[in-house]
């Protein structure tokens, strides 16, 4: 038979103390990684970019060389339109990266004031409608899309998204009259060691292991240099696939 716990008891109070503390996990991890795209966004981007300009070229030699052992004519225009839909997906990936660094550089540095009050907002709301505390949130379309808008305002520091969405939900109870003290949880202990396993997780991972090397100056700087590094790399095996290049007979690529 599935066992009910109320909200008054102590399994409960656990279970909330875990789930509070897997969310904000969840938000440091997420802070961990904007910290690091804005110290590495850029570097990061380039060095892929330099990868798949090498990648495009050694496909664009391997199509040439093909022609060339099958007797063909190389065709230029063959050859680019085969290129580009190779390339696509690293193109499509590469712009990603770019904007993932272009949205850290500007994210908004919030003081610890907000902070804590955007962790008190969340945890308030989270007492009352967070799906795992309360099963009947997942039921209810509304309070589900309530929800999903405040975890991701609490990721992301929007602390006036909070505060608009906390009005929100504490009207639409009201109205509704939905009495958020009357949830249970169904097997409670099985949730309890799954969310301990989470938590875990999150910690001994990235994005959140990126908080050791965001707080070592000397790791900060070498891996700027190793980043560096590989650009260099890049370039220069670049530099060596442009002269075998030069070998095929299609003097429209090097337009």
């Amino acid at each position: 038979m599935t066992e009910l716990i109320k909200s008054t008891d102590a399994s409960y109070i656990l279970y909330e103390e875990l789930i509070l503390k897997k969310e904000n996990l969840r938000r440091e991890a997420t802070q961990f990684y904007v910290d690091y795209m804005r110290l590495f966004g850029d570097q990061l981007a380039e060095v892929f970019r330099k990868k798949i300009e090498c990648i495009r070229k050694k496909k664009m030699i391997a199509f040439c060389q093909r022609c060339v052992n099958q007797g063909k004519t190389i065709n230029a225009v063959e050859l680019y339109s085969h290129i580009d839909a190779e390339m696509a997906e690293y193109e499509a990936e590469l712009n990603r990266m770019k904007e993932e660094a272009k949205a850290a550089q500007n994210a908004k540095i919030i003081s610890r004031e907000d902070v804590r009050k955007i962790r008190e907002i969340y945890y308030r709301l989270a007492r009352k409608i967070h799906p795992d505390m309360r099963p009947e949130t997942s039921n209810d379309p509304k309070l589900l899309e309530y929800w999903n808008r405040i975890v991701n305002a609490y990721r992301y520091n929007c602390l006036e998204k909070l505060q608009e969405l906390e009005v929100l939900v504490n009207a639409y109870l009201s109205d509704n009259g939905i009495d958020t003290e009357k949830s249970v949880i169904p097997d409670i202990g099985k949730k309890i060691a799954r969310t301990k396993k989470e938590i875990e997780r999150i910690i001994s991972t990235t994005p959140y292991t990126y908080r050791f090397l965001l707080e070592d100056d000397v790791q900060v700087n070498r891996k700027l240099e190793e980043l560096q590094n590989e650009i260099e790399e890049y370039m220069q095996y670049s530099a060596e696939l442009d002269e075998v290049l030069k070998n095929f007979p299609v003097k429209e690529m090097y337009a």
